[in-house]
């Protein structure tokens, strides 16, 4: 059996007390996905995700043994975040995360980062396709623009 099958996990609207794990999530999740882009670029937007973002998005937690372990963060029909800890990808929690929103939304649209191979694969698996690309401002990086319907 996998190992989500023997440990129950739990999705829950965040709360204010949760910012802080979700901030270092974001952090750490993202410095791996991202190793084209400085580590110095992430830790420069930690206080703008903890104030800004995360209390303006509707984001959902993962809970494993009363521990956040990932995050799904959506702004409308935007899906603005979705990191796992780094520790837990693998095991499914950000399927499980995906699925959750899908339930809760007609269609879906993200932007990833064309290099985030991984993150790419993921999100085509899950049904999203790609529908444009662009270049990100911030990190002069190109960026897949992929969309999502029932």
């Amino acid at each position: 059996m996998g190992y989500n099958s023997q440990h129950k996990i739990k999705i829950r609207k965040s709360t204010p007390e949760d910012i802080p794990s979700i901030v270092d999530i974001w952090y750490h999740a993202s410095v791996k996905a991202h190793d084209f882009i400085s580590p110095q670029l992430w830790a420069s937007h930690k206080k703008e995700m903890a104030e800004k973002y995360i209390p303006q998005a509707e984001t959902y937690v993962v809970i494993e043994n009363n521990l956040v372990v990932g995050f799904i963060s959506m702004v409308n029909n935007y899906l603005a975040a979705l990191f796992v800890k780094t520790d837990w990808q693998g095991k499914r929690t950000g399927t499980k995360l995906l699925n959750f929103i899908k339930k809760r939304r007609e269609n879906i649209e993200l932007k990833v980062f064309k290099k985030n191979t991984q993150s790419v694969a993921f999100y085509k698996h899950s049904g999203f396709t790609i529908v444009a690309e662009e270049i990100e401002k911030n990190t002069n990086e190109p960026e897949l623009i992929m969309v999502w319907s029932q």
